[in-house]
């Protein structure tokens, strides 16, 4: 049940595409009068002599030519960028291929793929990259993935996040719960299982909002982590000021069961998940746009430049992006609720008030042994950076050799895409990992 952010606005959609049949009858109409202008100077040669032998003549049709030219060059111009907003997003999935063979797991909630290099591996830990369940595909995370696996992470798997249309109300009879409780069961599934694969505990990997979850994993399963680190992460929510805890603060817990109300809906029958009750997606990625509006019209701006002079690539590039940020997967109530009041409320993680299948867990609770990172960006408006950092600190047990710290000059959606981060971060996060792993004989 993935949805196009503008079917949020159906009637600004039916304009746009209003707007776009009439650039669209306009391009049509000028080369209708292209095509009149031609013959009729062609007439005219044919009649009264050739078109070469009278400069005039000849000006006047280059000039009318050009101008109709110009005309329909415009009309279509419009008819691209309008396309932006109306069509279809194009469907979303990882850009690698994959075989059924490769998923390893498929959980409820979540899909484990094995996207490992076909090379005789250097150490024996697996890395598992945890995608976000923030209203987009999970492949925000694969530029991480990738990068980090061919940089020497070879047995690298990633974590897909499950749309809420996929995921089953009842399995085996049994009501499935996928607030915090589930995820982390589920977590502690696929941490299990890659440690058994190799013998070696992986290096866990958070883009984004699985941070806090699987510290509460790791902390509850201190033997199925070698490394935890986390990007761009919710960690610490009261370690700075953000615009997104601010608001939570102000609004308190009962506003996202109110905003669920408001926006009532559940999967449809004939959805595997069918019945199960859904945060829309929608409204998320409609905040990211409202707290990013400025950038937005910056990117549209140089989207419908790159158009008029002719920069297809440039443009090509802007679409490919609008098309998977557009494309919107849903959210579990439960989950959006727990997420909301237990970190960006009251900071559980933290404060030790995490309860977790009836355990309380607690940053303090850190297992010693476990090396951590965490990178924050400067200019990250989702999670500034020492709410993505801001946990360090308060980890006592890990040796200062142990723990890495970094601030890129980010802002959130840098932190996953961006080459120069990648280049530069991710480099040394990866060597950071692979001299605290375990190496085959």
């Amino acid at each position: 049940m993935p949805d196009s952010i503008m079917t949020l606005f159906p009637y600004t959609k039916n304009y746009l595409n209003g707007l776009k049949k009439s650039f669209e009858f306009s391009s049509l109409m000028t080369e209708i009068g292209t095509n009149s202008i031609e013959a009729g100077f062609k007439a005219y040669g044919q009649n009264f002599g050739t078109e070469s032998s009278n400069s005039l003549l000849l000006a006047s049709k280059t000039s009318m030519l050009n101008a109709m030219a110009h005309l329909q060059k415009n009309a279509l111009d419009q008819v691209e960028f309008i396309k932006m907003f109306t069509d279809e997003p194009m469907e979303q999935d990882w850009s690698f291929d994959y075989k059924n063979s490769d998923i390893l797991l498929d959980l409820p909630g979540l899909r484990l793929i094995d996207i490992s290099l076909d090379v005789k591996h250097k150490i024996g830990n697996y890395s598992v990259v945890f995608a976000p369940r923030a209203g987009h595909h999970s492949n925000i995370a694969e530029r991480t993935a990738l990068f980090m696996r061919d940089r020497g992470l070879t047995r690298m798997a990633v974590v897909e996040q499950k749309c809420a249309s996929e995921i089953p109300l009842y399995i085996n009879g049994e009501r499935h719960y996928e607030n915090f409780d589930g995820q982390v069961a589920q977590y502690t599934a696929i941490l299990e299982l890659l440690r058994n694969i190799t013998g070696c505990p992986p290096h866990l990997i958070a883009v984004c909002q699985p941070g806090p979850l699987l510290a509460a994993t790791l902390i509850l399963n201190p033997d199925l982590g070698k490394t935890f680190g986390s990007a761009g992460s919710p960690m610490h929510t009261e370690g700075e000021e953000g615009l997104l805890t601010n608001f939570s603060r102000l609004m308190g817990e009962s506003y996202i069961d109110s905003l669920m109300d408001l926006f009532y809906r559940k999967v449809p029958e004939g959805k595997k998940g069918a019945g199960r009750k859904i945060y829309d997606g929608r409204m998320q990625v409609f905040g990211f746009y409202l707290l990013g509006i400025d950038q937005h019209f910056k990117n549209f701006r140089k989207a419908f430049s790159d158009i008029k002079k002719g920069d297809k690539e440039a443009y090509l590039k802007q679409k490919h992006f609008y098309d998977w940020y557009n494309y919107v997967t849903h959210f579990p109530a439960g989950f959006i609720s727990d997420t909301y009041k237990k970190i960006f409320v009251k900071n559980q993680l933290i404060k030790g008030t995490l309860e977790i299948n009836g355990k309380s867990v607690g940053i303090k609770d850190y297992p010693a042994d476990v090396p951590i990172w965490a990178l924050g960006g400067t200019k990250d408006d989702i999670a500034p950076p020492l709410q993505a950092t801001g946990h360090i600190p308060l980890i006592k047990s890990v040796p200062d050799e142990d723990r890495l710290v970094l601030l890129a000059e980010a802002g959130h959606m840098g932190l996953f895409r961006s080459k120069r981060v990648l280049e530069s971060d991710y480099e040394k996060i990866t060597q950071f990992i692979l001299e605290r792993s375990d190496y085959s004989s």
